[in-house]
C-alpha cells in the first residue's frame, strides 16, 4: 500500500495546477490578449510557487513549469526550464532569506520574472537589434507585463490556500 504523504499531495496539486494553466495558455482562444500579447501565465504561476515552497522545490517547479513552456513553444527544448529554474530558485532565495511573503512581494517578482522571460526570449530567439528596442517595450512587452500581472493575486492566494491547508508531514 502506498502512503501519501501531505507533502507529495501537495505537491501533487502544485503538479496539476501547473498542467492546468499550461492547458488554458496554450488553448488558441481561450485566454485573450491584450493589444495581440498572451500573458505569461505558467511564468507568474511558477513564482508563486516558489514564493511559497522556498529555493529548491521552487526551482524544480520552475523547471516543470518551463519545460511545459519548451513543449508547447518553438525555442530550442530546454531553454525555458533553464531561465525558470534560475527564476525560481533565486524567488526562492528571496523570500526565504530577505523578503516578506506578501501580495506586494509576490508582485514585483512576479514583474521581474516576466521582464527577465520576456526580454531573454526577445534577445535570444529574435535576433533583434537596438533599432526594435522601442517596439519592444511598447508593443510585446508592457502588455505582456500588465496582462500577466493581473493573473498574479489569483496565483498567490490560490497557492497560499494550497499552502495553507496541505501541511508537511
Amino acid at each position: 500500500m502506498i502512503r501519501v504523504t501531505g507533502r507529495t499531495l501537495k505537491y501533487m496539486v502544485y503538479g496539476g495546477e501547473l498542467f492546468l494553466i499550461y492547458i488554458l495558455q496554450f488553448t488558441p482562444g481561450l485566454i485573450p490578449t491584450l493589444f495581440g500579447e498572451p500573458p505569461m501565465m505558467l511564468t507568474v504561476c511558477a513564482i508563486s510557487i516558489s514564493l511559497f515552497e522556498g529555493d529548491v522545490a521552487g526551482m524544480w517547479f520552475g523547471l516543470a513549469a518551463g519545460l511545459l513552456l519548451d513543449v508547447g513553444s518553438t525555442a530550442p527544448f530546454g531553454l525555458y526550464g533553464l531561465i525558470h529554474m534560475a527564476l525560481c530558485f533565486g524567488c526562492g532565495m528571496l523570500v526565504m532569506y530577505l523578503m516578506r511573503n506578501n501580495l506586494a512581494t509576490s508582485l514585483i517578482l512576479g514583474a521581474a520574472a516576466v521582464v527577465v522571460t520576456a526580454s531573454l526570449q526577445w534577445v535570444l530567439l529574435s535576433g533583434a537589434g537596438l533599432a526594435d528596442t522601442g517596439l519592444f517595450l511598447a508593443g510585446i512587452l508592457l502588455p505582456r507585463l500588465i496582462w500577466s500581472l493581473a493573473f498574479m493575486p489569483t496565483f498567490y492566494y490560490l497557492n497560499r490556500a494550497i499552502t495553507t491547508r496541505m501541511y508537511d508531514s
